[in-house]
């Protein structure tokens, strides 16, 4: 790379940095403190229910999904971009299983994690993705629901790019530790690629 496309490329990245953290502190303000206080409170209060591991995971799909709509004004996601499809999509055993159930294509039950390097399914479609569009969207995993990218354009995730950049992201550590939780009850914590589940 010349110096004149490497001066434009920092400059294009610095700008695109600069607006999502701002665009994200802002999502983090708009956030209703009655929907802040749920994701806050769901791993104590799942972890004191009596319910199956399905139900736990139902309620912080639900979570998530009320979040993305609150950060819907602050991203650049919108249906038929598919860049976060086509990375690597780590999913839990149990997730595998309820998609499995639902779509009616089996699953692999793995008898251990499988790790990646983050760069092994670059550019890879999920074997979920049809047409550009999700087709498991109302089951989609946890890792699918917590992807919220704060950009304007999804020029830094397209594959090609998105591990040559550390962009402002967002952690939910009150339902991911919720979710880690309950797919270690439900299935001894396996997690894998969802390439790894599904040929």
């Amino acid at each position: 790379m010349n110096n004149l496309n490497l001066e434009n490329h920092d400059a294009i990245l610095a700008q695109s940095i600069e607006s999502s953290t701002l665009r994200r502190a802002e999502f983090l303000k708009s956030i209703p403190p009655e929907l802040s206080k749920r994701e806050d409170e769901i791993q104590v209060k799942l972890s004191n229910e009596n319910a199956s591991p399905r139900s736990k995971l139902r309620k912080i799909y639900n979570l998530m999904t009320d979040l993305g709509v609150a950060a819907e004004p602050y991203v650049a996601c919108s249906k038929g971009c598919s860049s976060c499809c086509k990375i690597n999509v780590t999913i839990s055993q149990m997730e595998a299983n309820l998609i499995a159930e639902k779509t009616g294509i089996k699953s692999k039950q793995l008898a251990l994690s499988q790790s990646h390097s983050p760069d092994k399914f670059i550019g890879i479609p999920c074997v979920f993705l049809k047409n550009g569009s999700c087709s498991i969207y109302d089951i989609r995993p946890f890792v699918c629901r917590k992807h919220i990218w704060f950009d304007t354009t999804a020029y830094w995730c397209n594959p090609e790019r998105s591990l040559d950049v550390t962009m402002p992201m967002i952690g939910f550590s009150g339902a991911e530790s919720a979710f880690f939780e309950i797919t270690k009850r439900d299935s001894a914590g396996i997690h894998a690629d969802i390439r790894d589940f599904f040929a």
